[in-house]
């Protein structure tokens, strides 16, 4: 029996990794037909391990609607932040809810004070990396307790040879907006023979524990043996890691599913084909992740708090709900499916003509109170963005946002800061505040 999350219902960049490919570089939205200015193509110009999730009820956290009660979508609008050089996520640091930090996928972390001024010297600038296609510099978490001890960690792909890397880097002692330039840690490394699908979202989950996403290791339909990476816990592609910084040399996390024979130590999740983002809800804990379809269906995976270890999310057996390969669906009689999938190219799905899912955040700011608990997404290829709410452990509502729809081309990230607000970034340089309309 398939498992669905408490319902019958319910990842260039194509964006970072499309459909249709065919082993060679995912440069942009769709690998049979690269766009110049897919990403990657170098475009121009919490709390400590075994705490409880965060409440709804916390100080500051307005629930929202209640459970199942009738909501529509407020009246939103986009507000320009600033421009960057290619850039591809946006975060704030603990204990500094203002302050911005914004990654380039060309090495580069910018600061924005107070929300508004970006200072001319870089918070940190990493070299050695290879920077076309779906690589460069493509996440940024802090530790929870960054305003203490300083640390925070990014993921990279450098060359000599391609790989995907996890390091820890540590602020300067000098100067809050500087980080020393030498990484002190090294958490993973993982050789890579493909250039795309690369992953390479990391987060801080409300367990304390760092999660990092990992693609299949690319190519088209996961070509990587009889299951494909997907679908085999033996390597690191294809999962969703979960470590703990403190725990050297493998920094697997207490309570993973696997223990070194039938699986890699690191894997939390598997059976993931690129997770362009995910996020967990800061009221809730849940989990969300975008992932993006091979050439067919893009979707997002719902998994409500408390999440059980070693979750099978089907790739490359299942693309979305649908059957991808038919001899691998014995081995995945139990996959977690996702809570919505939909059609690439197409106007009559809430993200038209999409290719490339951009996965969201559950909004939980204080300033757009009718927006409390809609998880927003987007999609690299698609003038839209969507939102999701569930009720009482189902989908309840999917639609378009036809306020922030036509906002800017190449949607290659949300993220939020300290308060919760939102914001999307573009990879053709801007980055927008969602504001009430």
């Amino acid at each position: 029996m398939t498992v669905r999350p408490l319902s019958l219902l319910l990842l260039g960049l194509c964006a970072f990794g499309c459909g249709d490919d065919d082993g060679s570089s995912d440069a942009g939205p769709r690998a049979d037909a690269p766009r110049a200015d897919a990403p990657g193509v170098d475009a121009p110009g919490t709390d400590a391990p075994g705490t409880d999730a965060p409440t709804a009820d916390a100080p500051g956290i307005d629930s929202g609607p209640t459970a199942c009660s009738t909501a529509a979508l407020p009246s939103l609008a986009l507000e320009d932040v600033a421009r960057f050089r290619s850039p591809v996520f946006v975060t704030s640091a603990p204990g500094d809810d203002d302050t911005l930090y914004v990654v380039e996928k060309g090495g580069a972390i910018r600061v924005v004070e107070g929300g508004t001024t970006v200072r001319d010297q870089n918070f940190l600038d990493i070299g050695g990396l290879l920077t076309d296609g779906e690589q460069g510099l493509l996440g940024l978490a802090f530790h929870p307790d960054y305003a203490l001890n300083g640390r925070f960690f990014v993921y990279v792909t450098p060359s000599g040879p391609r790989r995907n890397t996890v390091r820890e880097y540590r602020r300067s002692d000098d100067d809050p907006y500087r980080a020393d330039s030498t990484a002190v840690a090294t958490l993973i490394d993982e050789n890579d023979s493909e250039s795309n699908h690369n992953g390479g979202m990391i987060a801080f989950g409300p367990d304390g524990y760092l999660y990092v996403g990992m693609g299949d290791e690319g190519g088209g339909g996961d070509r990587h043996g009889p299951t494909g990476n997907g679908l085999n816990t033996q390597t690191l592609f294809g999962s969703i890691l979960r470590l703990d910084v403190d725990a050297g040399p493998s920094y697997a996390a207490a309570g993973n599913p696997f223990d070194g024979s039938d699986g890699r130590t690191q894997i939390w999740a598997y059976g993931i084909r690129n997770p362009w983002r995910f996020s967990f809800d800061r009221s809730t804990g849940d989990l969300w992740i975008g992932d993006v379809g091979q050439g067919s269906f893009e979707e997002i995976t719902w998994m409500p708090s408390p999440i059980a270890p070693g979750a099978n999310l089907g790739w490359r057996a299942y693309e979305g709900f649908s059957v991808f390969d038919e001899g691998l669906v014995s081995m995945v009689p139990d996959h977690f499916e996702p809570i919505i999938d939909y059609r690439q190219g197409r106007d009559d799905e809430p993200i038209q003509q999409g290719c490339s899912v951009t996965g969201g955040y559950v909004y939980r700011g204080t300033g757009i109170p009718a927006l409390q608990g809609w998880y927003l997404y987007g999609d690299y290829c698609s003038p839209s963005v969507a939102a999701i709410r569930t009720c009482e452990g189902a989908l309840q509502d999917h639609e378009r946002i036809d306020d922030l729809s036509f906002g800017g081309s190449n949607l290659v990230s949300f993220g939020q800061n300290g308060h919760g607000d939102l914001f999307i970034v573009f990879l053709d340089g801007s980055l927008r505040r969602i504001v009430p309309g």
